[in-house]
């Protein structure tokens, strides 16, 4: 069975603001004009505070907009970093393109329902070394590949096998999942024909 890394990065807050209503008063005339005349004296305020809420609320409000819109825009289409005649070169044999998932973009053998190339970009700082430790926990090895700014391959828990190349450059981050591939951690030509395609894929 295929382990699949994903790295989602999501946030949302919200403020809940809370008015009270103004009470009525009820007894003699005095305390009625009493709180009136409080009542006058507290309503600037109480107006001024409600605008400054809503003031708030709508910046808040379009701040979030803006940063929602700034990720779609971002957010890429795994389907459209590697083409299908790219993961068939890689694989050497046939492969048809699936669809895009939170998984990432899978690439499959004719009548398979199994990815045997899957390739995923993120936004995401941080060296791919220690991303690909934090994200397989159980590699047997992680070995630096000297293709694009900065790449390395993770093995298989039992080290029989490349799992994933992984690249990244400026803030983004691509994981090309081959462990189906069987490609030998031995196997440096290989390694690095991946690698290219990865870093292809980070564009």
């Amino acid at each position: 069975m295929r382990r699949t890394t994903a790295w989602l990065i999501a946030g949302l807050m919200m403020l809940v603001w809370a008015c009270g209503g103004e009470g009525e008063g009820t007894g003699t005339s005095d305390v009625v004009t009493a709180e009136t005349e409080s009542d006058r004296t507290e309503a600037p305020g109480a107006t001024q505070s409600t605008e400054a809420t809503q003031s708030t609320e709508a910046t808040q409000s379009t701040e979030a907009t803006q940063s929602t819109e700034a990720t779609e825009e971002e957010a890429p289409d795994n389907c459209s970093l590697i083409t299908q005649e790219e993961a068939t070169a890689l694989a050497g044999y046939d492969l048809e393109v699936g669809q895009d998932s939170i998984l990432g973009c899978g690439y499959l053998p004719p009548g398979s329902d199994v990815a045997d190339i899957v390739v995923k970009a993120v936004l995401l700082e941080g060296d791919v070394a220690s991303i690909a430790a934090e994200g397989f926990p159980n590699a047997t090895d992680i070995i630096p590949v000297d293709i694009g700014e900065d790449t390395v391959a993770v093995t298989t828990p039992s080290g029989d096998a490349i799992a994933s190349v992984i690249t990244a450059s400026g803030g983004r981050l691509v994981e090309l999942g081959i462990v189906f591939l069987g490609i030998d951690p031995g196997d440096s030509g290989r390694i690095e024909e991946a690698a290219t395609l990865a870093v292809t894929a980070l564009g």
